[in-house]
């Protein structure tokens, strides 16, 4: 081995790094974000292009310390700016751990191989015949060794990772920075300390671990704490998100509880109605059959009227071929017609759909709880809901459109939240509409939810369960 040659092997030796830390920013990058969002092979052209960038870099013969991580945060930005802004947190967050995890190996592997090293070379005997091509033999196998410490060292961080991100949550920005500025920090502490790990001076080379012995031992335990204080947040964060999804499910559970709850109430309520009707219908029949008796069919006629008018008042203005959703439509009509909003419904459920009269009950109650949410926001005079709910093919397809003040205004997640219920604790709110979400999945189906000139527009479709 030669001194030439030992000077090709430094450049195969900086390419199979920047290859290795490519290939690992695709492979965090898939721990924290859906396929769906971000493609195998979109992960693939994107570690490549900052592979790319990285050996380009390193190809220059100018000192180029630092532009990498800048020209590959600008890269990951600019990308996510126009692909999907809403991965921009998650891609960011990620970008900091993979620099965290690189100079959490380079404390560590700058310590480790230096001890090495210097012990290498103090054993070297030079005034023996091939001293120095015994050296440089130590060389390439310390760089051999370097590579594939490096390699192994980030599968392992990988393999930590993995096992503590066992679900891929969505990240808002307040998580993304929480995550990302202990990375960041521990990322500028590492790249301070390898900065005076050499330093050239006039007439020498001041070399850090020669002049303290013991951060040989503390610099690969800084480095072993750095990376327990990054996976302890994303643990923190993990839990926090399961919590958070867990408190979510048990808000949809009473939801669906307090859903059933009314409408039993309602259900219990029109049939005392109706039990009261038949009561007081026997006497009314009692006094028909007297003008009958008596002959007095004019005063038999207006008695007849006045229980038509009666009857009329006690029965459903709607009918859907269904109880429960028969329940939610008329007592929504019934709200309605208390707060001066003009609603309509066309909607009949179908007994052979294969859907569930509860699932359509819960759907129906949300989303007609948003309408009567929405139009509260507007004058009386501009207040109205349409309800409509057709069969099409094997597909259900519910719309509902109401009148509100065009003020969208969302969660943390994106999510629309009831205007009505803004002012506490925003990312519980929003609930009815995640419930028909999930529903909605459920079923194989769809929501679509839009606005257009002050009426807000909601689309679900469902699909038949055979």
């Amino acid at each position: 081995m030669t001194e030439e040659n030992i000077r090709i092997m430094e450049q195969i030796y900086g390419v199979s790094m920047i290859l290795i830390r490519g290939l690992f920013f695709g492979v965090f990058a898939d721990l924290f974000i859906n396929k769906e969002t971000l493609s195998r092979s979109k992960n693939i052209v994107l570690s490549v292009i900052i592979t790319i960038e990285g050996i380009v870099l390193f190809a220059i013969p100018y000192s180029t310390k630092g532009l990498y991580s800048i020209i590959s945060l600008l890269t990951i930005i600019a990308v996510f700016y126009f692909y999907n802004q809403k991965v921009l947190p998650h891609i960011i967050f990620v970008f900091f751990l993979w620099q965290n995890v690189f100079y959490v190996w380079h404390l560590i592997n700058f310590a480790v191989f230096n001890s090495v090293s210097d012990y290498v070379t103090a054993s070297i005997d030079y005034s023996r015949e091939g001293a120095v091509e015994y050296l440089w033999n130590w060389m390439f196998i310390l760089m051999i060794l370097q590579v594939v410490f490096f390699a192994v060292l980030l599968f392992l961080e990988y393999y930590v990772i993995r096992k503590i991100c066992t679900v891929k949550y969505d990240m808002s920005w307040t998580e993304a920075l929480y995550l990302s500025i202990f990375s960041a920090v521990s990322y500028i502490i590492c790249y301070i300390i390898v900065e005076v790990m050499v330093v050239p001076l006039d007439k020498e080379v001041f070399v850090l671990l020669d002049e303290k012995q013991d951060l040989r031992f503390t610099l690969p335990i800084l480095a072993v704490l750095i990376f327990i204080g990054e996976m302890s947040a994303i643990a923190t964060w993990q839990r926090y998100r399961k919590l958070k999804e867990e408190d979510m499910q048990l808000q949809e559970q009473l939801q669906e509880q307090e859903f059933i709850r009314k409408k039993i109430e309602y259900t219990e309520k029109y049939h005392e109605r109706i039990r009261t009707l038949r009561h007081d219908m026997a006497g009314k029949l009692m006094i028909l059959k007297s003008f009958l008796e008596k002959d007095r069919i004019g005063d038999a006629k207006e008695f007849l009227g006045e229980m038509d008018i009666e009857l009329s008042s006690e029965a459903m203005q709607y009918a859907t071929n269904n109880p429960v959703t028969d329940a939610v439509i008329n007592e929504a009509a019934a709200q309605a017609g208390s707060m001066n909003c003009d609603f309509k419904s066309e909607f009949l459920f179908p007994d052979d759909n294969g859907i569930s009269a509860l699932d359509m009950g819960i759907i129906l109650n949300n989303l007609i709880d948003n309408a009567l949410d929405g139009v509260l926001t507007v004058a009386e005079d501009d207040r109205f809901i349409r309800l409509i709910g057709e069969q099409k093919d094997n597909f259900y397809l519910i719309k509902i459109e109401n009148s509100f003040d065009g003020k969208l205004k969302r969660a943390s997640d994106d999510s629309i939240i009831s205007t009505k219920k803004m002012d506490t604790d925003a990312d519980r709110h929003g609930l009815g509409l995640k419930s028909v979400m999930r529903i909605a999945d459920k079923y194989l189906g769809a929501v679509d939810i839009n606005s257009d000139n002050k009426v807000f527009k909601v689309k679900v479709m469902l699909q038949k369960k055979n």
